[in-house]
């Protein structure tokens, strides 16, 4: 019995990513049956890179390869999509768009309720964090907005990318970062906001007009034991791109990180 057991191929990392990793493992098992991905929730980029080079993971999905001195030798990032950075609600919400001054009041506390009257209730990410990073891009006052959230007595700040989705679809009134993938691929009762009129999606990062999003990393050891190889070739084959590509990423022709 022994022998046919299905080997695992153990992901973590960025949670804007793991629901597209189930959805790749599922198909790569029907081409592979002996074979089993296991998504691990929870860690995060730096600790999903962290994870692989230690042994616990077969491979990690990143929203940025590394900088610096985070480059790890024996590893290998590999792009393979680019999905919307986000500003999301409740499905049931009928706010459809935001201005930069909105998420701007927001933060600071000058804007209180949405249009239909309801208390809006804003979910922070921690200062550290590559969600904090890509909102301080959207407008030059967003850095301070950001700090004064921060400031304010009784705000919600979710660690990881699943904590954030599950406080906005569980608060009455929540509005917070996410991501495009995360929303589509986990089948999540949330919707993504315009910013300025522009509707967050894979044609509008194509063609430039939402400047906002991360590009993903699938990163593996050089050493990378066979199944781990197959499932990446499966990634960045017509089959993979296929799903990734129904899962609210843009694919760009895929690189190596340097």
């Amino acid at each position: 019995a022994a022998a046919f057991a299905a080997e695992a191929i153990r992901i973590g990392g960025t949670g804007g990513a793991l629901g597209s990793m189930r959805a790749l493992g599922e198909a790569f098992k029907k081409q592979y049956p002996n074979m089993e991905v296991v998504v691990v929730p929870g860690l995060g980029s730096g600790g999903g890179r962290k994870a692989l080079m230690g042994g616990a993971l077969e491979g990690a999905v990143t929203a940025r390869p590394w900088k610096g001195a985070e480059k790890l030798d024996g590893a290998v990032a590999r792009l393979y999509g680019g999905s919307p950075f986000v500003m999301a609600v409740a499905s049931k919400n009928p706010a459809a768009n935001l201005t930069i001054q909105d998420i701007i009041d927001i933060h600071t506390g000058k804007k209180t309720t949405w249009p239909d009257g309801q208390r809006l209730r804003l979910i922070l990410r921690p200062l550290t964090d590559s969600d904090t990073e890509m909102l301080l891009s959207i407008g030059p006052d967003m850095d301070q907005a950001v700090k004064i959230a921060h400031r304010r007595e009784g705000m919600k700040i979710a660690i990881t990318d699943e904590e954030s989705a599950d406080a906005i679809q569980s608060t009455p009134g929540a509005v917070g970062t996410s991501m495009l993938s995360l929303i589509v691929s986990e089948k999540r009762p949330l919707k993504a906001l315009s910013i300025k009129g522009v509707v967050p999606s894979v044609k509008t990062i194509a063609d430039g007009s939402y400047p906002w999003f991360k590009s993903f990393y699938l990163v593996t050891k050089t050493d990378a034991p066979s199944a781990s190889r197959s499932f990446v070739e499966f990634a960045f084959s017509a089959r993979g791109r296929q799903i990734l590509s129904t899962l609210g990423y843009w694919l760009p022709e895929a690189k190596t990180a340097p």
